[in-house]
């Protein structure tokens, strides 16, 4: 019997970790590796969506969506599977359609510029050990390595999102030190990112998965938690578990930008009078 087949006659694994990527192949590879090292201790199945990376760097990066089951001594990785889309159908669809490859209880979705910190797969599921929490976030930060002005080298970059007296949602505290004790409560929050969100799958199959109405995306992590909320589950953002966060990296790439105020406009129309569009920030002050 192979590796492959050892791992597979196992207990399932309790959660899928969905990961889309669209060319950053230097982060994919920094995703990965953190994420091998976090199955050491954890039960976890990996599903890769390439959505329409350029072909000829797909191909020379074609080892990160692999797994080879006979070098893998201790890890609990029950399955690893990828799936290329060779025209982009955006963050929604993609994610949506890597969901649908697993069967665990838990899914995390997870951009391929994020790096999870040691510990971060326990703590989460550990976190869903309360039924009334649907979905979990975490304190993503700037890599250490940042030498941009907008992205402020291992300070704060998400800590949950809030709605302002405007009624836009917001970062709060982004740019903030990590130690500073308003940046490490954890609490029940109005949405968490998108780039590491944890959710039950009957939540996220009963709600529709990701509303495939904000195109290429932006928006559509936040609509999903508004969906989970009308249900009556909350959203908790755990600031003990962390993450690296490059923020954007694709788009970057690509030299293109979000359509942030169509679908802040697509967002609005849908939910603003759902009675779930209280202003929220105030609580992070």
């Amino acid at each position: 019997m192979s590796r492959k087949q050892k791992h597979q006659s196992k207990p399932k694994p309790i959660l899928d970790i969905v990961i889309t990527t669209g060319g950053r192949f230097d982060m994919l590879a920094k995703c990965l590796d953190a994420l091998y090292r976090e199955a050491e201790d954890n039960s976890i199945a990996i599903y890769l969506v390439d959505n329409a990376s350029p072909a000829e760097e797909r191909i020379s990066n074609e080892n990160l969506f692999f797994h080879d089951y006979d070098k893998d001594v201790d890890r609990n990785i029950r399955e690893f599977r990828s799936k290329r889309i060779t025209q982009e159908v955006g963050f929604p669809a993609a994610n949506n359609e890597g969901a649908r490859m697993g069967s665990a209880p838990l899914i995390m979705f997870l951009n391929d510029d994020v790096e999870l910190q040691e510990g971060a797969i326990k703590e989460i599921v550990k976190t869903l050990d309360d039924p009334t929490i649907g979905v979990v976030g975490i304190k993503l930060l700037f890599p250490l390595s940042s030498t941009s002005p907008i992205r402020p080298a291992g300070k704060v970059q998400h800590i949950g999102m809030a709605l302002n007296i405007r009624g836009d949602m917001e970062h709060p505290l982004v740019g903030w030190t990590q130690d500073n004790p308003k940046t490490k409560i954890s609490r029940e929050v109005v949405s968490v990112t998108g780039a590491c969100l944890t959710i039950r799958r009957s939540l996220f199959n009963k709600v529709g998965g990701f509303s495939l109405e904000y195109g290429m995306g932006t928006w559509e992590d936040v609509d999903l938690c508004f969906k989970v909320r009308q249900l009556g589950q909350r959203i908790w953002v755990n600031c003990d578990v962390l993450g690296y966060h490059y923020v954007g990296a694709t788009q970057e790439k690509k030299n293109r930008g979000y359509l942030l105020q169509q679908n802040r406009m697509v967002f609005q129309t849908k939910w603003g009078n759902s009675g779930l569009m209280a202003w929220s920030d105030w609580q992070f002050r």
